[in-house]
């Protein structure tokens, strides 16, 4: 995970968050399928396709808790970071929405107040994390608190941040990193190894 800097939410869904949460939170009460939703829409454009690309400016393209890159060739989408289906009230709240890649919301409902956020004033990468150069994997970093190892601990797990190919994948981006001229780490995944 790369931390970045959330911006203020856009005005058009500060006005309509709540709105919108207490709307889907009434849909789901009425409902038999638990894990229905869909955005509601703003002046005829649905809402995720309005914050795609606000979303996407804020990590400059990258998935919000792996750092995979481009996001549009990792399957693009927004996760609640507070599932939809345990705080639907939070379904519409900017600071619960994340640009993601798919296997990254594979999380789907699990969720602990452990988990730890790359838009949080106190996220350090180094403060939670290790990466393993030989063999592409993220850790725990045993030289933080406990409470700082189990929140990393969990993050991965949850977010499977080893799984999907990604320590092979990380050994290869680090590798075209290193053997670029004037790389620019943007355009790289996997930037808090570079």
């Amino acid at each position: 995970m790369k931390s970045f800097k959330r911006s203020n939410a856009p005005v058009w869904l500060l006005k309509n968050w709540v709105k919108w949460g207490e709307q889907f939170k009434q849909k789901l009460d009425n409902s038999k399928k638990k894990n229905e939703f869909t955005w509601y829409s703003y002046k005829k454009e649905k809402v995720n396709k309005l914050l795609y690309p606000i979303l996407r400016d804020l990590t400059k393209n990258h998935c919000s808790f792996c750092d995979g890159f481009p996001l549009q060739q990792t399957g693009e989408t927004i996760e609640h970071f507070k599932p939809k289906s345990k705080f639907p009230l939070l379904s519409y709240q900017w600071e619960n929405l994340y640009i993601s890649c798919h296997n990254c919301q594979q999380k789907l409902d699990e969720f602990n107040d452990s988990l730890l956020q790359p838009d949080k004033v106190d996220y350090e990468f180094s403060e939670y994390f290790i990466f393993n150069y030989s063999s592409g994997e993220i850790k725990e970093n045993p030289a933080k608190s406990l409470s700082n190892q189990q929140k990393a601990k969990e993050t991965i797990r949850i977010y499977r941040l080893n799984d999907f190919g990604r320590p092979e994948d990380r050994k290869r981006v680090f590798k075209q990193f290193n053997d670029s001229n004037n790389p620019v780490i943007d355009d790289f995944a996997y930037r808090f190894m570079l």
